[in-house]
């Protein structure tokens, strides 16, 4: 099994930054945050299309969190661009399904 250290994401917006959503990247998973950097200008390069901006950014995975659930959540603000949390999830009680809509109010969720 690889050791993996870093994971890559894209994400597609609109002109106005209003409706943006993940995007397939050519390599999600990277045995090192320096490997993942690298390798964004060519992901960026062959993500882009008329009309869409693409925000792409690495973030460090705890390799001990390998054989762990993790949960993944990504935003887009003015300030920072691109933000993304990556933590440890708590496996549900009971063998209950835990879900969050943590989508602002007043806008449509997009499912990912």
């Amino acid at each position: 099994m690889e050791h993996i250290a870093a994971f890559m994401l894209l994400i597609g917006c609109n002109a106005g930054t209003v409706s943006c959503q993940e995007l397939p990247a050519p390599q999600v998973a990277f045995e090192s945050m320096e490997e993942c950097v690298g390798a964004l200008p060519v992901a960026l390069g062959g993500a882009g299309a008329t009309g869409r901006i693409v925000h792409a950014r690495c973030a460090a995975i705890d390799p001990a969190w390998v054989e762990e659930d993790i949960e993944i959540t990504w935003r887009m603000s003015r300030e920072k661009g691109l933000e993304i949390d990556i933590r440890e999830a708590a496996p549900p009680a009971d063998g209950m399904l835990v879900a969050e809509n943590a989508h602002p109010a007043g806008r449509t969720a997009r499912l990912h």
